[in-house]
C-alpha cells in the first residue's frame, strides 16, 4: 500500500506541475517509439529483443505524465532452437516523470537548438501474456516501476521530430531491471504555444 500511495502522490504532483505550466500543458504524441529491449539486464544473454510503443504525454518543461501501450518482441539468442523462444508481450502503461523533459535552457521550441530529457520516473505497467510462459489461468501481470530516462534531439521542426532515448526501469514486484534504447518519433501538438 505504501508503494501505491507514493506512486499516486508522484503522479498527482507531476500533473499539478504540468497544469501550472504557462499557457497550459505541453502535449506530445509519441507515434511510435521503437527500441532495442532487455526485460532483465542481468539475463541479457538469454532474453533480448525489440519493442514499439505509442504514448500521449501531458507535460511541462520539468516533467510529464504519459499513458500508452505497445508490445515487446523477445527471444533467447543462445537457444538451440531460437524460433521456439520467440515471445510477444503486449502491454499498457502509465508513468510520471520529473526532471527536464524535451526542453533546453531557453524553454522554447525555436528551430536549430538542442533539447534534452533527463528525469526520474515512476509508473505502472500491465503486461498481457499471450504465450505459455505463464500459468493458463494468468492473463497478465501488473507491476510498478521506478527508473530514469535520458533523451536528446535537435529541433529541426517544432511540430514533428525524433528523439534518441534510453530508459532504465526497476520492476518492484518482479525485482528485475529492464532497459531500452531507441528512437521516439513524436508530434508536438502545442507547437504554436511552446
Amino acid at each position: 500500500m505504501k508503494k501505491f500511495t507514493f506512486l499516486l502522490s508522484f503522479l498527482v504532483l507531476t500533473c499539478w506541475q504540468a497544469a501550472a505550466q504557462y499557457g497550459g500543458p505541453r502535449l506530445f504524441l509519441d507515434v511510435p517509439s521503437m527500441y532495442v529491449y532487455s526485460p532483465d539486464v542481468a539475463n541479457i544473454g538469454h532474453r533480448l529483443g525489440a519493442g514499439t510503443e505509442i504514448a500521449m504525454n501531458v507535460a511541462s518543461h520539468h516533467g510529464t505524465i504519459r499513458g500508452g501501450g505497445g508490445a515487446t518482441f523477445t527471444l533467447d539468442p543462445q537457444a538451440d532452437e531460437i524460433q521456439n523462444t520467440f515471445q510477444t508481450v503486449p502491454y499498457v502503461m502509465l508513468e510520471a516523470g520529473a526532471g527536464r523533459y524535451r526542453s533546453n535552457g531557453n524553454q522554447c521550441a525555436r528551430t536549430k537548438q538542442d533539447a534534452y530529457t533527463y528525469m526520474a520516473k515512476a509508473g505502472v505497467r500491465y503486461d498481457i501474456y499471450t504465450g505459455d510462459l505463464r500459468d493458463a489461468g494468468k492473463s497478465g501481470y501488473l507491476d510498478y516501476t521506478v527508473g530514469a530516462e535520458l533523451g536528446y534531439f535537435f529541433i529541426r521542426d517544432v511540430f514533428r521530430n525524433t528523439e534518441l532515448s534510453a530508459t532504465v526501469n526497476y520492476h518492484l514486484k518482479a525485482e528485475v531491471v529492464s532497459a531500452t534504447f531507441g528512437f521516439k518519433f513524436f508530434l508536438n501538438l502545442r507547437a504554436d504555444r511552446d
